[in-house]
């Protein structure tokens, strides 16, 4: 049985400094090092964080004073780490990161033969780091014999990241390359790889925040439209292509068209679901999240694929299924044929080479029948539970108006004149997201409208 996660959300472990602290980290290690026993050594890294080194060394302690060797590899993206842990078998992947957070933040996300770690793993280093926070309560702890504790030992990064680089340009080829790339990685790690890549494939490459520095100067980590105002202003001026922006990891992206419009990250999966190829009878699976708009659900049933709702953050369940075509999140793609986990450059590499050239709106217009409104507002955790009352409440205050309801994620409401609304509460920071989809900007703004009126929310909230 899957216990609830105490510590873990829809993607790792986050929080403040004062929550993901040195000893918290150093227990988690310990949990974690009990959690996975192999003779293969685990390899950490990080991004740039402040917080980052002292809660590497905390980790790093507390797992070879349990299990076996583990290997600190320095900085690099996500999906590097992800990489080495699917290109050595039975290996475990430690990124220390707190994705798109403020710099305030840090957590961990773990990945074992190239997958993120599971609900399964998740529950084991739970029960086991509730059992060192216990111990320590006691001044007690359980560690091997001096004889047999693990060896934590730095390798550079330099041959990994080349490493990584060298399966991608494999794994995906682009020609004659003539287009003017404007890139944002964020003043993070997402610098050590994105431009390298892009300008190995012929991309006159123009780059911004490309200092590495952990208090973010450039812009947020996230990749927002809000947050990539500087991103559209520079497409325009320079009359680039493309605008491309990573989060602080590097496991995500936003795109910008050659007329300075933020693409919307679902116009980017109904735009892949499209082009996937289905001619394989055997590869008809694809897994959606419940955040996913009409218009990819109505693309995948016209190819003749299966699709599977899954909760957000929790696709990776179902990464070892080899039946599954592609696995979709917003702002998160998965292509089994690349990897198993979740990349911030080859969906990139892999929409360039799909758009061939020619100009990013007209593209992607077709792709973007509903319109769509994201909304997060903070949420107090002590408010959680009225909110939840208000939010259940719903389906009776609006029943005249709703068709269909869904759990499977928070509450989604399917209204008779198609528009629809999901709630949920954020997995990673103390949010409530509202993601409302219609065929109008007004539509989506009037439910937005009511939704805050009912809940009691006096901010405009910030995109998400």
């Amino acid at each position: 049985m899957i216990l609830m996660a105490r510590w873990f959300g829809s993607s790792g472990i986050r929080g403040s400094f004062d929550k993901i602290s040195p000893n918290f980290s150093m227990k988690l290690g310990i949990a974690v090092g009990r959690t996975f026993k192999s003779s293969k050594p685990a390899f950490i890294a990080s991004d740039i964080r402040a917080t980052s080194d002292i809660l590497k060394s905390s980790f790093m302690s507390g797992f070879s004073s349990v299990s076996g060797t583990i290997i600190n590899i320095g900085l690099c993206p996500t999906p590097v780490i992800s990489y080495i842990s699917s290109s050595r078998k039975n290996t475990l992947g430690i990124m220390i990161t707190a994705s798109h957070n403020p710099p305030s933040n840090n957590g961990f996300k773990f990945f074992f033969n190239g997958g993120e770690c599971g609900e399964n793993f998740e529950a084991k280093v739970e029960n086991f780091l509730q059992d060192e926070l216990n111990r320590y309560s006691k001044d007690k702890m359980l560690l091997q014999s001096w004889k047999n504790v693990g060896i934590s030992k730095y390798e550079k990064i330099t041959s990994y990241i080349s490493a990584y680089t060298s399966y991608i340009l494999r794994k995906i080829v682009i020609r004659n390359q003539d287009r003017k790339v404007i890139l944002d990685c964020a003043n993070n790690v997402p610098n050590l790889v994105s431009p390298q890549v892009l300008k190995r494939y012929g991309f006159e490459v123009s780059t911004m925040n490309e200092t590495l520095d952990a208090s973010f100067p450039g812009r947020p980590s996230e990749p927002t439209s809000e947050n990539l105002t500087a991103l559209k202003k520079r497409v325009i001026e320079e009359n680039a292509d493309i605008g491309i922006a990573h989060d602080g990891d590097g496991d995500r992206f936003a795109l910008i068209d050659e007329r300075g419009n933020f693409i919307h990250s679902t116009t980017i999966i109904n735009f892949f679901v499209n082009h996937l190829n289905y001619s394989n009878p055997d590869k008809k699976k694809i897994m959606l999240t419940s955040d996913c708009t009409s218009q990819a659900f109505e693309i995948a049933e016209k190819n003749g694929a299966e699709t599977i709702v899954s909760r957000i953050g929790r696709n990776r369940e179902f990464v070892n299924d080899r039946n599954i075509l592609f696995l979709a999140e917003p702002n998160k793609l998965l292509f089994p044929e690349f990897g198993k986990w979740i990349d911030g450059l080859y969906p990139v590499l892999k929409f360039l080479k799909l758009s061939d050239s020619r100009e990013i709106s007209k593209i992607l217009k077709p792709f973007s029948k509903q319109k769509i409104l994201r909304k997060a507002f903070n949420v107090k955790d002590e408010d959680k539970r009225h909110v939840k009352n208000i939010m259940s409440s719903l389906p009776d205050l609006w029943s005249k108006r709703i068709s269909n309801i869904s759990s499977i994620d928070g509450i989604k409401l399917f209204f008779s004149d198609k528009s629809r609304l999901l709630i949920r509460f954020s997995g990673t920071e103390p949010k409530i997201k509202f993601y409302i989809e219609s065929d109008s900007e007004k539509k989506n703004r009037d439910i937005l409208s009511e939704l805050k009126d009912i809940l009691n929310l006096n901010t405009t909230g910030i995109d998400c």
